[in-house]
């Protein structure tokens, strides 16, 4: 069932000494968060927190913007923050319990619980979250008696209702479960969630008729409640009203196309009133979601078997056999279907593995250590629906957050011409001295850029400019002009031309960092351009490692030119983050690891090499380091970064 967390807004007042300008920023930020802008919110509080950080709430703040974004241990961190600062902070307490408990680490969410309890004891939400955690440790009792008191003191919270239902429901309290859903419901008269409820607790007493009105109720007042919807359907059947229950199914499915368990109960129904046809297509849907499934593919197989596709339901058999290679029914269904197909040396093998499986079992109950099987835990993975469906869909300006979301590395830095609509797309860029003084030799125009983000040229402006660039080099030669054209062609993708001009400087003044740079990017980028269109065509770059299984790029001419780079500025990091990526193309994650560090180490708000060295600790499944540096990743300007903490970096 369903468990109502409590999480409320509050406001907080500044000091009387705080200036007008930080209060008003404070103010945005909190109006963001109303908002779901979290994103604009943790760029407030960062703000705040530049200019005043001795300041508790912008933490406390950016800490709740963080956890609305899944990123629960930046969040501690911040909230740990504003506790340091300020430590009889109540809030913080309690909003970082929350975030534990969120972890699973109900021990120190308890412990931050009883202190806020013990700073304002007065305070019903920190009850009423307590009771959420003890119910997660099996302390039934407990989390109702937490839930009662939260009621003591606020006899209007309607979610503390709905917990104690839940948790008297849990303890065969039918009667007591009843009445908090009543109170709920005399609280908000149009809560789907009350409704809902008690919808419920009327088909655990299989009052059928008074479930269906209950749930009727509930989609009234939120007609797009899936949840609810499913709850109808498994009403609808008990009632053998199945044209009821497949009519509830289908809408589910109209509304969320990916809905897996709609699919897959739609597809047993239609089964058991022998539309089998149909029946197997809905499998078939189920199994483009969740293609690791065993039941999906056992079912299939079964339904395949009574319209006489042998082949298709062998095929079916198999392939739970290789997810699971215990599972005794299908060897036993498979055994059947050779037979059918006249393969019977194939059919005993299959019925003498079944046997030898069982045996194994029944020797592992009877408590003999040397019987194999496969774990319970693995078991579980593999008829778990959700194991490929579990989506998030926040919508924050216009950013979808969704947990199927494609990963990338950010691109290497590149120099790059500074047009106008290149100052639209905000703050995509760095600054370093050698960009700095290019840009006043020439007064700022043109202006250079240093980005590792693709700006915006039209096709008119760069061939314009390559022309213009071309008779200005024709009347005088100029390191400067060929730069630009370099960079120019680069942004046309004709990266043996841009090697050419870079080329060209470097003949006349072999230490011009800026030709090095670029000139090694366009190598770099070529090679990958070259790649994506032909392979074939890259041979000549390229080298077969030493099995001949795949095509390795020979990167040491663009790593020559980077290390040239540090040679001549060692503070010049945007080379050694380059040489980063340079390491994670050629399968070296290790050292790529080092060097993102290296270069975290010269300058602690380079988003870029925290959001790399995220992923990649992704790759090597260390966890905690990836959530840490992809939390920072996203709190310095990456909000991509809360996506796949979303999808990768929360416990399963």
């Amino acid at each position: 069932m369903r468990r109502y967390l409590i999480l409320f807004f509050l406001g907080c007042s500044l000091s009387l000494s705080a200036q007008w300008n930080t209060y008003n920023m404070l103010q945005m930020g909190k109006s963001a968060i109303y908002f779901d802008d979290y994103i604009s919110a943790i760029e407030n509080f960062n703000n705040i927190i530049r200019i005043k950080p001795y300041l508790s709430e912008p933490y406390f703040f950016r800490g709740l913007a963080k956890m609305n974004l899944d990123d629960y241990e930046g969040a501690i961190k911040d909230y740990t923050q504003a506790i340091e600062l300020n430590p009889n902070y109540f809030h913080a307490y309690m909003y970082r319990g929350i975030a534990y408990h969120n972890l699973r680490k109900f021990k120190v969410a308890m412990q931050d619980y009883n202190t806020a309890i013990s700073i304002d004891p007065g305070n019903a939400y920190v009850y009423a979250n307590r009771g959420m955690t003890k119910a997660e440790t099996g302390d039934f009792k407990g989390a109702e008696k937490d839930y009662s008191k939260s009621l003591l003191i606020d006899d209007k919270l309607m979610a503390a209702y709905l917990n104690r239902a839940i948790m008297r429901e849990k303890m065969e309290d039918l009667n007591g479960a009843m009445a908090d859903c009543n109170a709920a419901v005399k609280l908000n008269m149009f809560s789907d969630d009350a409704y809902g409820l008690r919808g419920y607790l009327w088909y655990k007493q299989k009052n059928y008729h008074n479930a269906i009105e209950d749930y009727n109720r509930a989609l009234k007042a939120n007609p797009k409640n899936e949840r609810i919807l499913m709850s109808r359907a498994m009403v609808w059947y008990e009632m053998k009203k199945y044209q009821e229950t497949l009519d509830d199914y289908t809408r589910i499915i109209e509304m969320d196309s990916n809905y897996i368990y709609a699919f897959y109960n739609r597809a047993m129904l239609l089964a058991e009133i022998g539309d089998y046809n149909h029946a197997i297509t809905d499998l078939d849907k189920a199994v483009e979601m969740n293609p690791d499934n065993i039941l999906i593919y056992f079912n299939r197989g079964l339904l395949k078997l009574q319209v006489k596709d042998l082949h298709g339901a062998y095929n079916d058999f198999s392939e739970s056999i290789r997810l699971y290679p215990d599972f005794v029914k299908a060897y036993m269904m498979r055994a059947a279907v050779n037979n059918e197909m006249q393969n019977y040396a194939s059919a005993d093998n299959d019925t003498h593995q079944a046997r030898a499986i069982m045996e194994r079992y029944r020797k592992m109950k009877e408590g003999d250590k040397n019987a194999l099987v496969d774990t319970a835990e693995n078991f579980q993975r593999l008829i778990d629906f959700n194991a490929r469906t579990d989506k998030m869909r926040d919508v924050i300006n216009g950013r979808v957050q969704d947990k199927n979301v494609i990963v990338s590395l950010q691109e290497i830095f590149c120099v790059q011409y500074q047009s106008m609509d290149s100052l639209r797309t905000g703050k995509f860029q760095y600054y370093n001295r050698h960009i700095t003084d290019f840009n006043q030799r020439h007064d700022y125009n043109p202006a250079l850029a240093l980005s590792n983000k693709h700006f915006n040229y039209s096709p008119e402006l760069v061939q314009s400019r390559i022309e213009e660039l071309t008779r200005q080099l024709k009347e005088r030669e100029d390191e400067d002009l060929y730069l630009l054209r370099g960079i120019f062609y680069m942004a046309n993708y004709e990266y043996p031309k841009a090697v050419d001009d870079f080329s060209a400087i470097l003949e006349k003044n072999p230490d011009h960092l800026l030709a090095i740079f670029n000139r090694a990017n366009a190598w770099m980028l070529m090679y990958d351009y070259i790649g994506t269109i032909d392979e074939k065509a890259s041979r000549h770059v390229v080298g077969e490692d030493t099995k001949g299984a795949k095509i390795v790029v020979d990167y040491s001419q663009v790593l020559a030119g980077y290390n040239r780079c540090l040679e001549l500025d060692p503070a010049f990091i945007y080379a050694l983050f380059n040489i980063a990526n340079v390491y994670v193309k050629n399968e070296k994650i290790e050292q790529a690891i080092d060097t993102y560090t290296r270069v975290i180490a010269k300058d602690r708000d380079m988003a870029e090499a925290y959001f790399n060295r995220g992923l990649l600790y992704i790759y090597i499944g260390r966890k905690a380091e990836a959530n840490a540096d992809l939390s920072k990743a996203g709190e310095i300007g990456i909000p991509e970064a809360y996506n796949i903490i979303k999808r990768y970096c929360k416990e399963k």
